[in-house]
């Protein structure tokens, strides 16, 4: 990451203002503890479970975050997206079993 500073410096444009406010600077905050806090809560569940359960529920991350999102933006996806998410649901429950 220490590396990659130059090329954020070079991609960040400091002519504009930053925001500092609830959608800027704090929400990235609240975005990254909450991000903090699920690593911690993966790593316990790794410790402590077994992880040929907890990985392939780890995987299904994506799915939850297509079906919020699909329920939010009240989107009816056509079948081929949802036939995707049924077979990731029954590949994620095979791979646990």
């Amino acid at each position: 990451a220490i590396l990659l500073t130059p090329i954020a410096l070079f991609m960040t444009d400091f002519a504009l203002s930053i925001n500092w406010g609830f959608t800027g600077l704090y929400s990235a905050m609240l975005i990254q503890s909450l991000n903090a806090v699920g690593f911690l809560f993966f790593a316990y569940s790794i410790r402590y479970g077994k992880a040929i359960i907890v990985v392939p529920m780890m995987a299904l991350a994506p799915v939850v975050t297509v079906i919020l999102s699909l329920i939010l933006y009240a989107v009816i996806p056509n079948p081929i997206i949802i036939g995707g998410m049924i077979l990731a649901f029954i590949a994620i429950y095979l791979m646990a079993e």
